[in-house]
Order: structure tokens, then C-alpha cells, then sequence
């Protein structure tokens, strides 16, 4: 059980972003008896077919101490990594994981948020600072609060203000990604694949899978979903025409999933059989909306400016090779519940979280790039001119 005493010095917080960063702070804020708002320019709940995660510990404690949610019931268990080479054949080693989807997570953390809170199609559209908090514009209206959070994702229009160098840069490839019901895959490919987190790394390219919950996270053999991951190399002009849709507009550093271009679509089905192993090729078969992000390297030097904050991926942007995004996220919002409530001044926990977090951040983001390089995937921080790859 938590033991939760008065954070000093403050009585409300605005958070602006209401992904897995702003609702990790808002959870636990609230615990603290502040008078939280979380604005989220998105509207309604994200659909629940959203990729997969590895299961932290600090994502795993968070859910069980902030939102009584056992992580167990809602995670995917592995007792086993699986190796591929190209003709197929595959080795194991025995490690213990567990998986959970993105979905499982935000729902999880939204139903523990007093939904009078969480509002919903509200774009933030101004962060003004003052000495003693921040006016928040929303629309035409102005809210002041005594702390801001900005944790609007690797993409935060408010970074800016408190790390101006902080915009991330593209790492010279992508991540395709797939999604697939349990149910729809054939038995024996199933198998292969159950109990295991599989990975093939081939040249300069890395495709790894594992089953993650199904519908409102349920892990009954049968109803989870299959989740891959497929880093391909691909330059700029190769990003531009990966995430451009299938009705010709430009999405920038993303694909959603069912908009892929018919011919990406096509080349990446080509790809899939002449560079991966069967088993993997046929999970790109059988996914019938693969969808795929920009990998991308973000860092900031400063995660604070007075009393507006960075936290999650509006803070450092961490290759996924890390399986630490989420788990970043949570620990940014522990360590600052923790701060707040042993020390006494406001500007004291405000710095000390500063600290922790800017040395954790720097870690990760040293960490992906490295575990990137040594895969043969991106290319050095200088020149960010990924050569060119199998651009599907």
C-alpha cells in the first residue's frame, strides 16, 4: 500500500498530452490530493488493437500500486527467447517475460483517472509561465495551475519552451508493425511462436514477435493477438513514401493502420518472402493492416523550466530497442510522487527529480543508439543519412 503525504507547495496540475506519459503523472498525482487536468487533443478512448509492449518493472508496480490492477492478469507470459536463422531453423534460451499491449496499459490508467479529469478534443494551445505556476490556454479559455506537465509524445508542439534543442531527428529507419488475433492464425504456425519471444536478425534488419493481450486484456490461449516488429533501413525519401497513404496524403513520421499504400503493401510482402524466415513471413501474410513509425533519437539537457515539465517521449525519445518507453514514463512519474512527498520545498523535489530523470533519460537514449548501430540499423548521430535499404 502507498503511504501518501502532502506535496509542497502546490494544489493543481495541468497536464498536457493524455497518452501513457500524462496519464502515468495524472494517477499519480491525484494520489496525492492535487487537482488534476489532464487535455488531450484526440478525442474519445484509442482503439485497443495498438501494438505491443514488454512489461517493466516500473510499469508492472505502478499498476499494481497506483491502479490495484494485477499485472499478471492483463500480461502475456514467456518463458523462452527464440532465435531464427534465415532457412527457418530456430534455438532457445530460457528467459522469463511477460508482455502486455499499449491498450491494456491506458486502460488501466483511464479507468483509475476520475474522468472529470481527463478531457478529451481539448488542444492545448499556449503554455504561459509565471513565477508562481503557468497559464494554460485551452481554446479561448485560460486555466492557471500551480505545476505543468508537458507530455504531449515525441512530437510535442511545447518541448520548446522548456528544451529548445530538444526536436528528435530520424534514425535512418523504420518499425512495421503488425497486429494479429490469435484466433486468425493457423494452429501450427501458433505454436512456433507460443511461450516464446522470438527474434530473426538478419543483415542490417531485425524482426522480432511475441503474443500480447487480446479484447479488454484478456490472455486466454485463443483470443490474445500476435504483435511483430520489422526494423527496415530506409531513407528519407523511403520514410516519405512508407508513410505517405493510400489516398496520397502525407503522414510525416507514422502510418496508421489501414491506410498502407497498396504498392508498399505489395513491396513489403516481397520483401517479407525473399529476407525472412517462413514463420515470420507468414505473419506479415496474415496481416491484414500493418502499419509503421519512424524510429527516431530525442534528448534534452534541461526536463525543466520553472514549474513546467517534460516527462515521457516530450522529454527523451528512446529507440524501441530499449523496450523502455513505457517504462521510462512511469518511472518519470514515480520518481516525481516520490520527490514531491519526501522533500519539503517545492523547488528542492523539483530539482532532485530533474537530476534523476535527465541521467536516466541519457542512459536510455545512449543505450537505443547503440543497440540500434550494432544491428546495422540507422547510422551515426552526425550525418543521419541512412543508406539506402529495403524501402517497402
Amino acid at each position: 500500500m502507498l503511504t501518501v503525504t502532502t506535496a509542497p507547495g502546490i494544489a493543481s496540475v495541468g497536464i498536457v498530452g493524455g497518452s501513457l506519459g500524462g496519464l502515468f503523472q495524472a494517477v499519480a498525482l491525484a494520489e496525492l490530493g492535487l487537482d488534476v487536468t489532464v487535455w488531450e487533443r484526440s478525442v474519445g478512448r484509442p482503439d485497443d488493437r495498438g501494438a505491443g509492449i514488454v512489461l517493466q518493472p516500473s510499469v508492472a508496480w505502478f499498476l499494481r500500486m497506483f491502479c490495484g490492477v494485477d499485472p499478471d492478469l492483463i500480461s502475456v507470459p514467456v518463458t523462452h527467447r527464440q532465435f531464427f536463422s534465415r532457412d527457418g531453423q530456430s534455438h532457445h534460451t530460457l528467459m522469463g517475460q511477460r508482455m502486455i499491449s499499449w491498450g491494456a496499459i491506458h486502460t488501466s490508467l483511464r479507468d483509475r483517472l476520475d474522468s472529470a479529469r481527463y478531457h478529451d478534443g481539448q488542444r492545448v494551445t499556449a503554455l504561459a509561465p509565471r513565477p508562481d505556476g503557468v497559464d494554460v490556454h485551452v481554446g479561448d479559455a485560460v486555466r492557471s495551475v500551480d505545476l505543468a506537465i508537458i507530455a504531449d509524445g515525441s512530437a510535442s508542439r511545447h518541448r520548446g519552451l522548456v528544451a529548445p534543442e530538444g526536436a528528435p531527428r530520424y534514425a535512418g529507419y523504420v518499425a512495421y508493425r503488425g497486429v494479429i488475433d490469435e484466433a486468425g492464425l493457423p494452429e501450427e504456425l501458433s505454436e512456433v511462436f507460443r511461450n516464446r519471444f522470438s527474434f530473426y536478425d538478419g543483415d542490417r534488419t531485425q524482426f522480432l514477435c511475441y503474443f500480447i493481450p487480446g479484447d479488454f486484456g484478456t490472455i486466454t490461449p485463443g483470443k490474445r493477438r500476435m504483435n511483430w516488429v520489422w526494423y527496415v533501413r530506409a531513407d528519407a525519401a523511403g520514410l516519405d513514401r512508407i508513410t505517405t497513404d493510400r489516398n496520397g496524403t502525407a503522414h510525416g513520421l507514422s502510418l496508421p493502420p489501414g491506410l498502407i499504400a497498396p504498392q508498399v503493401h505489395t513491396e513489403l510482402l516481397d520483401h517479407a518472402r525473399t529476407l525472412l524466415p517462413k514463420p515470420m513471413r507468414q505473419l506479415v501474410e496474415y496481416t491484414r493492416e500493418p502499419f509503421a513509425q519512424a524510429i527516431l533519437d530525442g534528448r534534452v539537457s534541461r526536463m525543466r523550466g520553472g514549474r513546467t515539465l517534460l516527462t515521457g517521449d516530450a522529454a527523451f525519445v528512446v529507440r524501441p530497442h530499449t523496450a523502455a518507453s513505457a517504462e521510462k514514463a512511469a518511472a518519470d512519474a514515480i520518481t516525481l510522487f516520490a520527490a514531491l512527498q519526501q522533500i519539503p520545498s517545492l523547488d528542492g523535489a523539483l530539482r532532485a527529480w530533474e537530476k534523476d530523470r535527465l541521467a536516466e533519460g541519457m542512459a536510455l537514449y545512449k543505450h537505443g543508439v547503440g543497440l540500434g548501430h550494432r544491428l546495422g540499423l540507422g547510422t551515426s548521430e552526425a550525418t543521419r543519412t541512412a543508406a539506402a535499404g529495403p524501402a517497402a
